[in-house]
């Protein structure tokens, strides 16, 4: 369908006049949200349930490369990027991660386990005390490639889906050697009360946005990412896994509102698909816990303003898969159909000077009489 009848599409449904439609999402293009026209479809914000400020504060990816460029320290993005790196510094600092068991194709210390051939890789994995086993890039993101290996059978490996493929093949296509390999780790199970839900040992995890304030750190919105049984991540993937998201409640750990899908397939507070258990009235298990993590983890990283948690929850607690130098908004704006830019967001940037920055240009030519820096948006470190 091309834009324009996807745009017809939704005057339909909203009962408002295509003109209007296009108006209104030309300004969130143009101003500050940099929402793109598609992205205006994707958060149903042709509707009539939210006001132009409830609008105004939805931003596209424009505006969250904006957000990364105010928000995140390129010296240290990299410790982000880098899974290992990331654990590593965590383990030094004793929090919780997936226990690491070896790393394929890259050159890494002589205290991780080197598999640095598809043969190599394919020896471990016939290993059947290896098993099971997960699988996800060094360096990547939204889960991209990532498995569950689960058996060996003859010459086929048996993944977390229950999909089989050639040993040889499956060890070969992982990697071409150029990036910075992958890591094999401990497969985590969900939380009883978790698995209960889901009918799945699979993780169901959360995604948490916390905020370094002058005065400490404030844990600003949590997604529950609830797996649908299809796939071996919880990742939303823009609505096309077919995994879910919940609202959370800071205080409570209780879900609130809950979608699958997005745009027109967009469904609101729906059954979990498996079980037919309500996702609405959940109990997001050691909440508290998991709100402590967060809070003393985001200590380690001061160079990451507003990052984005990944966190798995476990029967034996909660244990961190990654911090995202700053995390995507679209998770946080479809599960709580509010815009990463409200109030909330925008006092806390103005607490710290930061406000005016989301309007104007990088100035990447200007460096800073302070940290020598190149860049408006990078004036502020005090590094």
């Amino acid at each position: 369908m091309s834009l324009l009848n996807t745009y017809r599409q939704a005057a339909h449904v909203s009962g408002r006049s295509l003109p209007a439609l296009l108006i209104e999402a030309a300004r969130l293009r143009l101003g500050p949200q940099r929402l793109g026209l598609s992205e205006y479809i994707d958060f149903q914000l042709y509707q009539n349930n939210l006001d132009w400020p409830a609008k105004a504060a939805f931003g596209g990816l424009r505006a969250q490369q904006v957000l990364k460029d105010i928000l995140v320290d390129d010296y240290l993005r990299f410790l982000s990027q880098d899974k290992l790196s990331m654990y590593a510094l965590m383990q030094g600092f004793g929090l919780p991660i997936p226990r690491l068991r070896a790393m394929y194709r890259t050159l890494r210390p002589s205290s991780v386990l080197q598999l640095p051939t598809p043969q190599a890789l394919a020896a471990y994995l016939r290993n059947a005390a290896h098993l099971p086993v997960y699988l996800k890039r060094a360096f990547g993101s939204y889960g991209r490639g990532n498995a569950l290996v689960t058996a060996v059978d003859g010459d086929q490996v048996v993944l977390g889906n229950g999909q089989k493929e050639t040993l040889d093949d499956f060890c070969a296509s992982l990697d071409d050697g150029r990036g910075l390999g992958w890591i094999l780790q401990d497969p985590l199970q969900a939380h009883g009360e978790i698995a209960a839900l889901t009918r799945s040992s699979k993780i169901s995890g959360l995604r948490v946005h916390s905020f370094r304030t002058p005065g400490g750190v404030q844990i600003t919105k949590a997604i529950f990412k609830v797996n649908a049984g299809l796939r071996d991540s919880d990742n939303f993937e823009h609505g096309a896994s077919g995994n879910l998201l919940g609202t959370v409640d800071i205080e409570t750990g209780r879900v609130t509102r809950a979608i699958s899908g997005v745009g027109f397939d967009q469904q609101v507070n729906p059954s979990h698909p498996l079980t037919m258990a309500p996702l609405v009235g959940f109990n997001v298990p050691n909440w508290p816990e998991v709100k402590q993590l967060v809070a003393d983890s985001h200590t380690a990283f001061p160079g990451f303003l507003c990052p984005g948690w990944d966190i798995a929850l476990c029967a034996d607690g909660p244990k961190i898969l990654e911090i995202n130098a700053f995390g995507d908004i679209d998770l946080s704006q479809h599960a709580y159909r509010r815009g990463f830019l409200d109030e909330n967001l925008r006092s806390l940037m103005n607490e710290r000077g930061l406000l005016p920055l989301l309007s104007v240009g990088p100035g990447q030519n200007e460096r800073s009489p302070i940290n020598h820096r190149l860049g408006r948006r990078r004036h502020h470190w005090p590094w």
